[in-house]
C-alpha cells in the first residue's frame, strides 16, 4: 500500500515538473495590431508601435532575441523616407509596455499611399525559434498616406469682412464713393463631426441693371413766350439714354451639403439651397443727347416766362426682394495662397415695389412673382487680402438683369479695430 502511494506521488511530481518545463519552453511576442495608418507631414513625425509581450521569467531566456525585420517584397516606401530605431532586443529587455519607434521623415509632395511591412523574428543565437511563439500578430502593415493640405485646417477664409469699392459700369470707371462692404461666414461640413455646413453673407454693393438707348425720340426742350396769349415751343429729335443703378443691402443664408470632395481636400462642391433678402434702392436716369431736326411751333397758350427743359432727369425707387433658391451649388477651391468660390442659385422670387397710384396721399406697393437665377464668383489672395468679386442676377418672366463688379480688401473681424484706429495709433 505504501509503495503505491509513493508511486502516485512520484507521478504527480513528474507531471507538475513537465508542465512547468512546457510553460517555460514557449512565449508570446506580437504586435498589438496587424494594421495601422499614418500620414506624412511637413515635419518629421514618430510612429510608436506597441508590442504585446508575455514571457515567463525572461531572465532565464539566455541567447534569445527579438528582431524587427522589413519585408522587402511587400514594402514600397523608400528606405530613405524612414528610420527604425533598435531592431534587435534581448528577451530580458522586453516588457509588457515595449514600443517600437519609427521616424517618418517630413514630406510635402502629394503621392499615392505607401506601405511598410514589418515582421517579428524570434531567435536563439542564429536558430529561428518562431514555432515556440504563441503571439497572434507577427506581421504588421503600416499604411503611409501622402501629406495632404487639409482644408479643415485652413481657417484663413472662413470668417472674413470686406471693404472696398464698386466698379461703376455705367461710366466705365471706379468711384471710391461707391462703397462695397460684406461679411461672409463659411463653415463647411466636417467629416465625423457634422453633415451640414453653413454659409452666411451680409453685404452692401452697387449693381447696374441696364442701359437702354434710342435715337428717334422727339421732345420739347424749350418754351418761350411771344405775347400774353401765345408762346413758341421748340422741339428736337434726340438720342434718349435710360440707365438704372441700384444700391443694395442684402442678407444671404445657405445650408451646405457636400456633394464632391477632392482627394487633396482643396476642391469641394456643395448643394446649397438659399434664402436671400435684398433692399434695393434704384436710381433711374433719363438723358437726352445729340439734338437734331430742330423745329418750332407757335402755341396759343400763355406762359409766365421762358422754360428750359432739363436734359437729365432722375427718379429713385425702393424695392424689396425675397429670393428662395431651391436649386443651388456652391463650389470652393482654396489653398494657403488663395480662395476661389462660385455660388449659383435658381428659384422663386417675390418682390415689392411702389406703384404709380396714390390712395389717401400714400404710395401704394405692388407685388410680383418671378423665377430668378443668380451667380456670384469671388477670388481672394491670402497674403494681401485683395478680393475681386462679380455677380449677376436676373428674372426669367420679366427680365431685369443686375450686374456688379467689386474690388475690396478682406480682413479678419479681430482686425477691424486696427483698420478703424487713427493712423497715429497704428
Amino acid at each position: 500500500m505504501k509503495t503505491k502511494l509513493l508511486l502516485l506521488l512520484l507521478l504527480s511530481f513528474v507531471g507538475v515538473l513537465g508542465q512547468t518545463v512546457s510553460e517555460k519552453s514557449i512565449f508570446s511576442v506580437s504586435f498589438q495590431k496587424d494594421t495601422i495608418k499614418v500620414e506624412k507631414d511637413s515635419k518629421d513625425i514618430y510612429i510608436n508601435i506597441p508590442l504585446k509581450i508575455k514571457i515567463i521569467d525572461a531572465q532565464d531566456w539566455n541567447e534569445h532575441t527579438l528582431e524587427i525585420e522589413i519585408d522587402p517584397l511587400n514594402t514600397n516606401l523608400p528606405a530613405s523616407d524612414y528610420i527604425i530605431y533598435d531592431t534587435k532586443y534581448d528577451f530580458k529587455e522586453l516588457s509588457k509596455d515595449k514600443v517600437i519607434n519609427i521616424l517618418l521623415k517630413k514630406d510635402t509632395i502629394n503621392d499615392r499611399d505607401r506601405v511598410i511591412v514589418l515582421k517579428l523574428k524570434t531567435k536563439k543565437g542564429i536558430t529561428d525559434v518562431g514555432d515556440k511563439n504563441l503571439g497572434d500578430n507577427k506581421d504588421i502593415v503600416i499604411i503611409v498616406k501622402s501629406h495632404q493640405t487639409k482644408y479643415e485646417g485652413t481657417n484663413d477664409y472662413k470668417i472674413l469682412s470686406y471693404v472696398g469699392t464698386n466698379f461703376d459700369m455705367v461710366e466705365g470707371k471706379t468711384k471710391a464713393k461707391n462703397l462695397f462692404f460684406a461679411t461672409n461666414i463659411f463653415l463647411p461640413p466636417i467629416k465625423n463631426k457634422n453633415k451640414v455646413g453653413f454659409y452666411f453673407s451680409l453685404y452692401g454693393n452697387r449693381t447696374m441693371s441696364d442701359i437702354d438707348s434710342t435715337g428717334n425720340t422727339r421732345r420739347t426742350y424749350k418754351l418761350k413766350p411771344i405775347s400774353d396769349s401765345s408762346h413758341i415751343k421748340y422741339t428736337s429729335q434726340n438720342k434718349m439714354i435710360i440707365s438704372r443703378v441700384s444700391d443694395n443691402i442684402g442678407v444671404h443664408l445657405s445650408p451646405l451639403f457636400r456633394i464632391i470632395k477632392s482627394s487633396n481636400h482643396n476642391l469641394n462642391l456643395y448643394y446649397a439651397p438659399s434664402l436671400e433678402f435684398i433692399w434695393r434702392k434704384s436710381s433711374i436716369t433719363t438723358e437726352f443727347k445729340n439734338p437734331s431736326e430742330l423745329d418750332s411751333l407757335v402755341v396759343n397758350t400763355h406762359i409766365p416766362g421762358i422754360i428750359i427743359m432739363d436734359n437729365i432727369s432722375k427718379r429713385v425707387q425702393n424695392e424689396y426682394v425675397f429670393n428662395f433658391g431651391g436649386v443651388g451649388l456652391f463650389l470652393v477651391y482654396e489653398t494657403k495662397d488663395f480662395s476661389f468660390r462660385i455660388n449659383s442659385s435658381v428659384g422663386y422670387s417675390s418682390y415689392f415695389y411702389p406703384s404709380n397710384f396714390l390712395i389717401s396721399n400714400q404710395q401704394m406697393t405692388e407685388r410680383k412673382s418671378d423665377v430668378f437665377f443668380s451667380g456670384r464668383a469671388w477670388i481672394t489672395e491670402n497674403k494681401t487680402g485683395i478680393t475681386l468679386q462679380t455677380e449677376i442676377m436676373n428674372t426669367a418672366i420679366n427680365p431685369r438683369p443686375f450686374f456688379g463688379v467689386t474690388l475690396s480688401k478682406a480682413f479678419k473681424l479681430d482686425q477691424l479695430s486696427t483698420i478703424l484706429a487713427p493712423l497715429t495709433s497704428r
